[in-house]
């Protein structure tokens, strides 16, 4: 029986190995490999590797950098008849229009609003520096009385007003000479006379907003007692009547009704 069972277990041996294909190598290569790819495929995701077939990125926008303009040939009217005796300056300066204001800041430029305290208490841009080249005179003499009294009746305000002499010196206080600066403040005369004096003093990147806060107080973010007046009246102490005033009075192009041509 033990001979009749080994001699059936040695027949079955002979018949599997005759009819069984000896495995090629290369192929159980091929197969290990192609098992190994898909589980790293399932495990990882598919390999990203140099191909001829991609396609390229395409090219990054570079942004224009902010460039500073000449108000070297623009007639001076543009602006207001309030700029008649400050044209030489014009001529001088360099500047932004408003348009432009959103492209100086992302440069790093930064605002520095020249008006006196009580107009940047009712309206001003959020996040300026207040550096005041106007400002009020504290002296109650009779002279400031008459001031006040004359300023209340032609200016719209009853304030003795006065030039801070150490505007230049302020300003250096804070500021080296090669910082950004955009010189604002409400129509853009005080500021205009605020660059000339900082670029005198060799402060070349300091900038003119043209035409001033009033002409981008939508444009950008303010904030104060009384911003509902905006900046062109934060100035008056009347009230609306005396600004409805002052808005015809300026809003006058004199220089239509005369025959004389005087851009220069």
């Amino acid at each position: 029986a033990v001979a009749l069972a080994l001699g059936a277990c040695l027949l079955l041996v002979v018949l599997s190995t005759s009819t069984t294909p000896s495995a090629d190598p290369n192929m159980l290569g091929s197969a290990a490999a192609t098992i190994s790819s898909r589980s790293r495929a399932a495990l990882m995701g598919p390999r990203v590797g140099p191909s001829r077939d991609r396609i390229a990125a395409p090219p990054r926008q570079m942004r224009v950098n902010a460039s500073p303009v000449s108000f070297e040939n623009i007639d001076y009217r543009t602006f207001g008849s309030s700029y008649d005796g400050y044209r030489s300056i014009l001529k001088k300066v360099k500047g932004l229009y408003g348009d432009s204001l959103k492209e100086f800041l992302d440069e790093g430029y930064i605002l520095v609003d020249v008006r006196p305290d009580y107009e940047r208490e009712r309206i001003a841009p959020v996040g300026s520096k207040h550096i005041p080249l106007i400002k009020e005179r504290e002296e109650m003499d009779l002279g400031s009385f008459a001031r006040r009294w004359s300023n209340s009746v032609y200016a719209g305000h009853s304030r003795d007003l006065m030039r801070n002499d150490n505007f230049v010196a302020d300003v250096q206080a804070d500021y080296p000479a090669d910082t950004k600066l955009i010189m604002v403040c409400g129509e853009g005369l005080r500021s205009l006379l605020a660059v000339d004096s900082l670029q005198n003093a060799g402060y070349t990147n300091s900038l003119w907003l043209a035409g001033g806060l009033q002409r981008v107080e939508k444009d950008i973010e303010n904030e104060g007692t009384k911003t509902d007046r905006g900046y062109a009246r934060a100035g008056l102490d009347g009230g609306e009547i005396a600004a409805g005033i002052f808005d015809k009075i300026t809003s006058i192009k004199w220089w239509e009704a005369l025959s004389g041509d005087k851009k220069n």
